[in-house]
């Protein structure tokens, strides 16, 4: 199992984000993914970690493939490939129709097609190639990419929740990557991705599965319950992610939140969330005991964590204190 970190975070921007990497790589944290949704970029924050640790391995986790071109992604993903000296892994996915249509104002279609021939287009522009592609939704002419092949390209992992794409990325992935899952729910969505794998000739054995897990480590339960219910119900009620939570076993408490925020009873919709799914889904408590609920993760199925620790005091001064100390003494926990 690789112990990795999500960065950068709360209250971990700008120069701040130096501190969590070292403590990460000095407390043996394996790997450093980072993701992008209305904060900062994917990319930029692994370059910078890069240049602070020379072991973690750095990954994307996720970067959408509808708000960059392929050209673009592959460019960028070389760069922090060979800043990194060969440490990085390439994360895409779909993303959400509010992230890609209402916040980038790029049209969310046929995401299965976009998907595989990002990924077609990439993997070419990595083995040097000059690429023309004139496909459902991807079009390039006579591109090719001029950086130095210091390193073996990145492995592409794909981020992925319902059947149809976990088969596909397992399909097209050399690795997979999941969020907001529970160890319960894990082990029959590795099927679907461990069925594309044996499809596309893979060993399904030789699975990485990336999972992000957002932790909070000696921080006031009651806090953390409302907090964590707070956030858990702004994905709740985003179409794509309900739809993921009805599969995961939650479809009746998916419909009434649903309903609710639909209705504009905001207040009920979140009183709705029942305390059993914030428990499955998120981890917290003290460290023995984060620690113990994230090895049920591992005995799922999960080979890789993304583990974002959260803090909810008042000042950030005060938050990059505990979360230091929090990666410290869950590190040291068994």
């Amino acid at each position: 199992m690789r112990l990795g970190i999500t960065i950068p975070f709360d209250p971990f921007q700008n120069p701040h984000i130096a501190d969590l990497v070292r403590t990460a790589d000095r407390c043996g944290y394996s790997d450093a993914w980072s993701f992008e949704s209305f904060s900062t970029d994917g990319f930029t924050p692994l370059a910078a970690a890069a240049m602070v640790s020379e072991r973690m391995r750095l990954g994307t986790a996720i970067i959408p493939v509808f708000t960059r071109p392929p050209a673009l992604i592959a460019m960028s993903a070389a760069t922090v490939n060979q800043l990194s000296g060969g440490r990085y892994v390439l994360g895409l996915g779909i993303s959400t129709p509010n992230i890609v249509e209402q916040w980038m104002g790029v049209p969310f279609e046929h995401p299965h097609a976009r998907l595989r021939e990002t990924v077609a287009a990439i993997r070419a522009m990595f083995r040097g190639e000059k690429v023309t592609m004139a496909g459902k939704t991807v079009r390039i002419n006579g591109f090719r990419m001029d950086i130095p092949a210091d390193a073996a390209p990145p492995p592409i992992y794909i981020g992925a929740q319902g059947s149809k794409m976990l088969r596909l990325a397992g399909e097209l992935g050399d690795g997979l990557i999941v969020n907001f899952v529970t160890p319960e729910m894990l082990p029959g969505m590795l099927e679907h991705t461990r069925a594309g794998m044996r499809a596309a000739g893979k060993d399904p054995s030789n699975l990485d599965v990336v999972c992000r897990i957002i932790v909070a480590v000696d921080e006031d339960e009651t806090v953390v319950r409302t907090m964590l219910r707070r956030s858990l119900t702004a994905y709740v009620t985003v179409p794509q992610y309900n739809k993921f939570f009805g599969e995961m076993g939650y479809e009746n408490e998916a419909r009434a939140a649903m309903e609710l925020w639909q209705r504009g009873d905001r207040k009920q919709a979140l009183e709705s969330i029942p305390e059993g799914m914030v428990e499955a889904i998120y981890v917290f408590g003290d460290p023995a005991r984060c620690r113990r609920r994230v090895d049920d993760f591992i005995r799922a199925g999960v080979t890789t964590t993304a583990l974002q620790f959260l803090s909810f005091a008042a000042t950030a001064e005060e938050r990059r204190t505990r979360i230091l100390r929090a990666i410290e003494n869950f590190a040291k926990a068994s």
